[in-house]
Parts: structure tokens; sequence; C-alpha cells
């Protein structure tokens, strides 16, 4: 088979790989698993937070690995890592044991973040259709929230039989992944500087010149770290409500099936904002699609505070903004960035939001524990708008500073 065959076999197998990675039968119920499982609010705040400090910690050594050893090599590895913590969460019976499974958890996504999207990304740009990418990325994120919504769905069927067949059939899907991940073919990369041949021999020094270089292009590029960040900050804020949402709903009485409906329909939401995000971006700019999705989302907040009976709409209002972002900002920062240093800086960008998650998630679990939800919403939104409005000024500051592989920041339209 040919190279340009190979790397047009990317695409598909990404379809795949992405579904059954995404196909998480239990991302809709293991807060109430670990409630089940005699963990406190609190507990579980803190055993998010261990799951993203180990992010932090992970996130920019494993995007090395893959710019290094290989994006196929780090993906295979992160599936056999998560295969282990499923195990783990189900074998586990004490906070120290469900700490290590999040660590191992955490670890397997590192080696994904940023290795996968660059497999795509790479492997269009060796066969000069990287203008495709967002499109294709768009439908790729179509696919992964569907394949979310029957995962939340099935998963909350599961859970009220017996958390434990979902768990099981969780780990038996993840396993699905990792047969998939071996169809990858790694795409050439053709190094845009040359680098010094008793480097390439230490691989040592290579990988902490990775490091260095690295953070040089974000500062050389300070619109891509802003963007960064202002998707990290996003992504926290949503993955919170997400996820607390679980408890919050049962709280109010729903049946964890009821929940998981919920829960697919926020994925279906998902799904069509990302399929059709290119066509937003093209309509609003840049500008006019940060802006949106800042409103969004504190209209989200606020709606979940104020408005409990609507409490529902708005957790499918926030979806919106997650489809739309995921797509945008992927597209965005790929486009900026050199492709020998691409898995390194997009997993810097999921050590942005480990680095939110760290802080929001588990002063979320103390507030609702202590205060209730509504008047933790409304807390969480007020946080919210300072820091936003932090970033969208640096993007400002920042849109005419620039000028990157050719690209002015004022064509990307943040005017």
């Amino acid at each position: 088979m040919s190279i340009n065959n190979k790397l047009k076999r990317n695409i598909s197998v990404s379809y795949v790989y992405n579904f059954l990675l995404q196909l998480n039968i239990t991302s809709a119920i293991w807060v109430l698993y670990l409630a089940f499982r005699g963990m406190s609010l609190v507990e579980i705040g803190l055993l998010e937070s261990v799951y993203h400090i180990t992010g932090v910690l992970f996130e920019l050594p494993t995007g090395v690995i893959a710019d290094v050893y290989g994006k196929k090599f780090s993906v295979i590895i992160g599936r056999i890592v998560s295969v282990i913590s499923c195990i783990l969460m189900i074998i586990s019976d004490s906070f120290l044991g469900f700490a290590i499974a999040f660590c191992l958890s955490a670890a397997s996504m590192n080696l994904n973040s940023g290795a996968a999207e660059a497999l795509v990304y790479d492997s269009l740009k060796e066969l000069g259709e990287e203008e495709k990418y967002k499109k294709i990325w768009g439908n790729l994120a179509f696919v992964m929230s569907i394949a979310q919504g029957l995962a939340v769905l099935l998963g909350g069927i599961l859970a009220d039989i017996k958390f434990l067949y979902a768990y099981i059939l969780g780990t038996i899907l993840q396993i699905g992944a990792l047969i998939a991940a071996y169809s990858f073919s790694e795409p050439p990369i053709h190094k845009e500087k040359a680098k010094d041949k008793e480097e390439e021999k230490q691989q040592g020094n290579l990988i902490v010149n990775q490091l260095v270089t690295s953070i040089k292009v974000l500062k050389a590029r300070r619109m891509v770290l802003y963007l960064i960040l202002f998707s990290a900050l996003v992504a926290s804020v949503q993955t919170t409500v997400y996820f607390y949402s679980q408890k919050y709903f049962s709280d109010m009485g729903y049946s964890k099936t009821a929940i998981a409906i919920i829960c697919t329909l926020s994925s279906l939401v998902d799904a069509i904002s990302s399929k059709y995000a290119y066509r937003i971006e093209k309509l609003l700019k840049l500008k006019g699609t940060l802006i949106g999705i800042a409103l969004v989302n504190l209209f989200s907040l606020m709606g979940l505070a104020l408005i409990k009976n609507l409490s529902i709409v708005f957790f499918l209002v926030i979806s919106i903004s997650g489809g739309v972002g995921f797509i945008i900002f992927s597209d965005y920062i790929n486009k900026r960035i050199p492709s020998e240093y691409r898995a390194t800086i997009l997993s810097f960008d999921s050590l942005c939001f480990s680095a939110f998650m760290i802080f929001v998630f588990p002063l979320f679990g103390l507030l609702a524990e202590k205060i209730g939800f509504s008047i933790t919403f409304g807390i969480i939104a007020l946080l919210y708008v300072p820091v936003m409005m932090f970033i969208m000024l640096k993007l400002r500051k920042h849109q005419n500073k620039e000028n990157v592989g050719g690209i002015k920041n004022d064509r990307i339209g943040f005017k």
C-alpha cells in the first residue's frame, strides 16, 4: 500500500478509533458510581483533581513522546493504560484505589490528546489537503458526540440494572479502541529546522529541546497561547457542569436512565454544533464566535442558578458552545503551529484544561455540598466573567503583533 493510501486510511481509521474511544459507557454515571461506592462530593471533587494534577504533570512529556517516538506509539500505549484503569475502577473499594485508577486514566488521555489529533492533521498536510481539516474534524467530532450520546444512554440503562455491567462493557470497548489504533500509519514529518546530528543521538537532550522549542513557539505565537487558554477555560466550565449535573439531576429525583437520556440529548446538541461549526465560524468570524461562546456559557450558568424548572434546557444550551468551540479552536491552533511540535503544543492545550479543572472541579464540589447546586452555579458564573474578560483583552492586544507562517492575525477575523 502506498504512503498516500495509508495516510488516507488514517482518516477512515480515525472515525472507528474515535467512535470506540468516545463510546465511554461510564461517562454519565461515574459521579453516581463513586457516590454509590461511598465517596462524598468533596472526595469526588478531589479524585477529579487527582486526575487533572496527573494531567498537568504528564501532558507535555506525553506530547513529546508522541512527537519523538511517534503518534501511533503514543495512542497505542494510551489505550493499554486505559484498559488497566478500567479494571482498577471495578476492583477498587477505597479512595486510594480510585485515585490510582484516575491517575492511570489521566495518563491514558495524555498519551492520546494531541497525538490522535496530530495524526489526522499531519496526514492531511502530507496529502496537501489540510484545508479540509476543519470539515473533517467537524465530522469526527460529530461521530464522537454521537458515540458519547449512545454511551451515556447505554451506561445509564446498565447502571439502573447494575453498575458493574457498565464498567465491564466499558473495559471491552477500550480494548476495541486499542485494536483499532494498530491500524494507524505514522505520517512523515518534514521538520522546519535541521537539528544538530549530535543532539539527535541523545534522546534526553532531544526531549528537553522539544519542550524548550515548543515553549518558544508559543511565545512567538501569543495569539495561539491565548486561544488555548480561552479553549481550556470554556472546556473546564462545561465539563464541570456536565459531570456534576449527574448528581444535580439525581437530587431532583431523576432516575439514572432519565439522566442518561438528558446527557444523550446534550451529546446530540454537541454533535450537531460540531458538524456545522465551520459554517458558524464562516458567518461570525473568530471574534464573533468567541464572544458567542462566552455569552452562551454565562447565560447557561445563570439560568441553572436562577431557573431550576428550566435546568435541563440550560444544560443543553451550554453544549452548543462546546461543540462549536472544539472544532474552531482546533482548526485555528493547528494552522499556526509547526508539525514537528504539533503534539507537544496540543498537549499544552490539554495541560491548561487540566490546570483549570484542578481549581474549578473541587471548588464546585465543595460549594455544592455546603450551599447547594443553584447558588454554586451562580458563583461559578461570577468567577467566570473576569477571567474570560482578561483572556479576551489579551487576544485583542496580540491580534496585530504576530505574523505566523505568513498568516496575519487580522485575517482570522479577530477585530
